[in-house]
């Protein structure tokens, strides 16, 4: 019997490690493919036009590792990082799956959607930009133990000192990092802070903050999933950006939030997924170019005041739970159907 082998590629990370579980669990082994990438610049002709020529190298290198590798399937998770591998893909007749986590398309998405056996979409707006007859509804993936969190409640915080997650996701935020530490000694006051600085920023000031020491002020790069979960499973309110995968988390969790939306964030996507938040009643939208000290403990304690802990349920909490099941059982049903199976 031939070896399940499957190559996971694309920057979104956290629908990967969800789906990385489900396939572990039933043989597939994974290979995470990442090559090095140029990335396509819409708004600056002369960097695009560079990206393009460094293009052939990256889709040269993909398929070296694709022959190397010999997966039965490749999944993408988006990002232009993705797109050499899903070239790749196609020249080796190889089945491509695309997952697309935002409400519209990412522009790799629509790109390598002409190639792909299917788009696998997360939200029913998205129906709008890709082929009918590759489309179809699974939902946006998140991590098993945040899933499991919602099955069992989150846990009572009434008689505890309340806490607050502060985050720039993945790869962390400069400028919500500076903020956030100008009123950690007002928020310490009255909260237990928990803070995820972020993969992507400076050793030296991550050094730095690490000089602020306080029992009820809890600093890492990055939290583990499991330690993530423990601490949304008692968090009062969320500070972060408003990627689609955080958003989908705070959304199934029914998790208070401040939104920071990123502004540099392609087709204002970011502004799009705080808006959805926001329409559930569990989100402040506070603009980056209105954050500072005062602005952010302002939105801070409105939401405390006007956002309940847990709303009643107007999301379809399908579109999540059952997700993972849904990627899966399409990964399955490609590969089955392949001639390379």
């Amino acid at each position: 019997m031939k070896e399940k082998i499957i190559v996971l590629t694309g920057s979104h990370l956290t629908p990967a490690l969800a789906l990385k579980v489900k396939l572990k669990d039933h043989g597939w082994q994974i290979i995470d493919l990442k090559i090095p990438s140029p990335k396509f610049n819409r708004h600056q002709p002369i960097l695009a036009s560079l990206s393009l020529i460094k293009l052939p190298l990256s889709a040269f290198h993909a398929c070296q590792s694709l022959f190397r590798i010999k997966p039965k399937l490749v999944i993408s998770f988006g990002g232009y990082a993705a797109f050499p591998v899903c070239l790749a893909a196609k020249l080796f007749n190889l089945p491509l799956i695309i997952h697309e986590q935002t409400f519209a398309a990412g522009l790799t998405s629509k790109l390598t959607a002409v190639i792909a056996d299917k788009v696998a979409i997360s939200w029913p707006s998205s129906r709008l930009y890709f082929p009918k007859n590759k489309t179809v509804l699974t939902g946006n993936p998140i991590r098993q133990e945040l899933l499991k969190l919602r099955l069992r409640n989150l846990e009572s915080n009434a008689s505890h000192l309340k806490s607050i997650y502060i985050t720039g996701g993945h790869q962390g935020s400069k400028i919500i990092n500076a903020i956030g530490a100008e009123i950690l000694p007002q928020l310490l006051k009255n909260f237990i802070v928990y803070h995820q600085f972020g993969l992507a920023q400076s050793e030296s000031a991550f050094k730095q903050q690490l000089q602020f020491k306080h029992p009820r002020y809890i600093l890492k790069r990055w939290f583990s999933t499991a330690e993530l979960a423990k601490i949304l499973a008692k968090v009062d309110l969320v500070i972060s950006r408003s990627g689609v995968n955080t958003i989908t988390e705070l959304a199934y969790l029914q998790l208070p939030a401040v939104l920071i939306p990123l502004t540099t964030a392609q087709k204002n996507e970011q502004i799009t997924n705080a808006r959805f938040l926001e329409s559930l009643g569990l989100a402040i939208i506070l603009p980056q170019s209105q954050l500072n000290s005062a602005n952010l403990l302002w939105a801070i304690k409105a939401a405390l005041k006007q956002l309940p802990r847990r709303t009643s349920l107007t999301f379809d909490t399908s579109l999540v739970r059952l997700a993972t099941d849904n990627l899966y059982r399409l990964i399955e049903a490609v590969a089955h159907e392949s001639k390379n199976c």
